[in-house]
């Protein structure tokens, strides 16, 4: 390896807030085939493999981390929530954000496809990959969680379930939701949150969080999930009384 690309991966390093025992590993990681091929040394790997294996790793990692936060969610909902923060589209922003594309090895005859979506995507879970070869399952968690708690809050300021809970309870059941926390776990400096929101007087949700506030958003989203997959539930029974409301307020 070349001191270039050795001062390169260190600078990589220092954005992943990660630092590999086997720089090479991390070097193979952001090999596309392109190049690999482009060679004449055999040695040379290229990512595909470890994109395999960290793909596993990040389905494991977030199904359980989902499994945990949202007890209240079906397994057909944790799936779509999986699958949303597990997206091409999800995992080439996390990779954008670290500006993976600046690090990755590209044929000369591929150049400029660094910026593709579905190869970032790739090169992410290569990475993933990578991390829990030279470090383990846990540095693996702690660098796949970091970066997706942060898309679930971007998820959750799209679609603000609290607003949305709060109004389809006030249209249809005539109430507010109330949330309480039932549990608290952790050193002051580090405390996560459990928390259920009420309807009626019936639990319709909970979920935990690092603060209360989190906790109750979780706890929202998991009610405002069983609302959208309620037989009882008619969507147009609701936009029927928004309509009704907005047309004696001309």
């Amino acid at each position: 390896m070349s001191s270039a690309r050795r001062k390169k991966l260190e600078e990589l390093q220092r954005n992943l807030g990660v630092k590999f025992t086997s720089l090479n590993l991390l070097d193979q990681a952001l090999t596309h085939a392109s190049h690999a091929k482009s060679t004449n040394e055999r040695t040379i790997s290229d990512y595909e493999r470890l994109e395999f294996l960290g793909d596993a790793v990040l389905e494991l990692v977030t199904a359980e981390h989902l499994f945990k936060a949202y007890p209240g969610l079906s397994e057909g909902e944790l799936s779509k929530l999986r699958s949303t923060l597990v997206s091409e589209e999800s995992l080439s922003h996390c990779a954008r954000k670290i500006k993976i594309g600046n690090y990755l090895l590209i044929g000369k005859d591929q150049e400029g496809i660094q910026s593709q979506d579905a190869l970032l995507a790739d090169a992410y879970e290569s990475i993933i990959g990578a991390l829990y070869l030279d470090k383990g399952l846990e540095t693996a968690r702690h660098f796949i969680l970091d970066r997706f708690i942060e898309e679930e809050e971007e998820i959750a300021k799209i679609k603000d379930f609290k607003s949305q809970l709060q109004e389809y309870t006030q249209l249809v059941h005539k109430s507010v939701p109330q949330y309480q926390v039932i549990q608290a776990i952790g050193p002051d400096h580090s405390k996560k949150f459990r928390v259920k929101v009420r309807i009626g007087g019936k639990i319709w949700g909970e979920g935990w969080g690092t603060s209360k506030k989190r906790a109750e958003k979780v706890a929202a989203q998991s009610a405002w999930m069983k609302v959208m997959h309620n037989e009882n539930f008619n969507d147009q029974r609701l936009r029927g009384k928004r309509n009704r409301g907005r047309s004696s307020h001309p």
